[in-house]
């Protein structure tokens, strides 16, 4: 029988957190939770399958974006979408490590998405969109589309422009039934930002040419804006010159919390695993984190549907992968819980103000400018989800997904003010959000005065002990 990279015995430390955290989220794979209002919330689980994450093609993109969920009730009259803000990661990508064979073929896998790219590269190229759809001058010489012929590491392919693609014209047919878009009495502001990597701006240029293009006739013209951060900082009230140190300083703790895993268990097998992966498989030979292993699984092989490395008898498989994402899972939870000690806390609380900033700014200007509507969109990383669901406290499996999108509804109640609906991956998790509780949810959503209140400086920054944004950023 071949042996498998399996973790047999994992550390005390992970199953005692696994239990805690099971109880508190827990139930099988397949439960569902529905709010008061019959919206789906999540479903209840701990981590997903590693193949999940790659977001195939043929996979459907399920999601109660939109307004459907208030068919029925006696509200829905009372209710108009006002706004959306839009935070996505980029699509599917080659893993950040070099691995030697950067002229692997590419190029998507089933015969309808080989087509459907080349549509997409024709349409993306064409003067039309290249003119509605302007890139801002420092990252101009960006290609617009990826390369469909060979992978390069950390590049964007083909098969996750496509994925983009689908979720824009998915987001588009959803908030199309809202007439966010075709109110003849409102007009449309949009602000579109993306970190200056090419596969952020070309998963921006991929979603927008269904969500925003195609709805040209009710639009000016798009500015993308691009930012020197990967939280999507354009202005100067969130602009940290440190926070680049601190991501750094971040990730080196990251890993070291992983050793220390090993270490207060006393048990070393999951450090001989991780090693003796490292030694066997050259891919992999620089994945020394759990993080990097999933990278390299991701980009390597499960989505580009090849099998999982052998060396002889010795196999990677996906029991110790799916073992891999919930160790990453916990760790990120347990190190931004741990208030007395690490950067974590302080990093994901400046790195999440700037997005929670614009939907409060919105928040303000649909209060004055009653015939406006809002579109804000950004495109970036999983440092760009995870610190935004940390802060604002919904559970989450780490790292989020390829094209994991968090989206903030705005809606104006004719009679009850302003709310937002925080939607992740497609479900409502309003009632998950920290400051959400009480007669602050409502309709199945939170009123945009507890947002504000959270969101007013001495509030948001007391989680790191200190009042205001430039204190944090020391």
């Amino acid at each position: 029988m071949m042996a498998r990279f399996r973790i047999v015995d994992c550390t005390l430390l992970v199953v005692v957190i696994f239990f805690i955290y099971t109880i508190s989220f827990g139930g099988s794979p397949k439960d569902e939770i529905f709010d008061e209002y019959g919206g789906q919330i999540a479903p209840n689980y701990l981590y997903e399958d590693i193949r999940e994450m790659c977001q195939f093609l043929e996979h459907e993109i399920r999601g109660d974006e939109g307004d459907q969920w208030l068919k029925g009730n006696d509200y829905e009259n009372e209710l108009k979408l006002r706004g959306i803000h839009v935070a996505f990661r980029h699509g599917e990508r080659s893993p950040l490590t070099a691995t030697g064979d950067d002229n692997t073929d590419c190029i998507p896998q089933r015969d309808i998405d080989r087509k459907n790219f080349q549509k997409y590269k024709e349409l993306a190229l064409s003067e039309d969109v290249v003119e509605f759809l302007r890139v801002d001058k420092s990252i101009e010489t960006y290609p617009r589309v990826p390369d469909d012929s060979k992978c390069s590491s950390g590049l964007l392919t083909a098969e996750g422009a496509l994925q983009h693609v689908k979720l824009g014209k998915f987001l588009r047919e959803r908030y199309s039934k809202t007439k966010l878009f075709e109110d003849d009495s409102q007009r449309i502001v949009t602000d579109v930002i993306t970190s200056k990597y090419p596969r952020t701006l070309q998963s921006l240029l991929a979603f927008s040419s269904e969500f925003l293009f195609k709805k040209r006739n009710f639009l000016t013209p798009v500015e993308i804006r691009a930012s020197d951060h990967t939280f999507q900082c354009v202005d100067d009230f969130c602009d940290c010159k440190l926070a680049r140190k601190m991501r750094k300083d971040y990730e080196k703790e990251h890993a070291e919390y992983f050793a220390n895993m090993l270490e207060l268990s006393k048990n070393k097998h999951l450090s001989e695993e991780v090693a003796k992966i490292r030694h066997n498989f050259a891919d992999f030979s620089e994945s020394d984190d759990p993080l990097k292993i999933i990278d390299v699984s991701l980009g390597k092989f499960i989505c580009r549907r090849k099998k999982l490395p052998c060396n002889g008898e010795d196999c990677l498989d996906y029991g110790f992968l799916n073992e891999m994402i919930n160790i990453s899972t916990i760790r990120g939870e347990e190190m931004f819980e741990n208030r007395k000690s690490g950067i974590s806390r302080k990093l994901h609380v400046l790195e999440a103000w700037p997005v929670l900033s614009y939907v409060r700014d919105s928040i303000a200007k649909i209060r004055k400018f009653p015939h406006t509507n809002y579109i804000r969109i950004f495109s970036g990383h999983d440092v760009l989800i995870a610190p935004i669901l940390r802060v604002l406290g919904i559970p989450f499996v780490d790292p989020p997904h390829y094209t994991s999108r968090i989206i903030f509804e705005i809606y104006e109640h004719l009679n009850d003010g302003i709310f937002i609906r925080v939607m992740y991956n497609g479900y409502n998790r309003s009632s998950d959000v920290k400051f959400c509780k009480n007669s602050d949810l409502k309709f199945g959503m939170c009123r945009a005065s507890a947002f504000e209140n959270f969101m007013k400086p001495e509030n948001y920054f007391q989680q790191i002990g200190v009042t205001n944004f430039r204190d944090a950023c020391t």
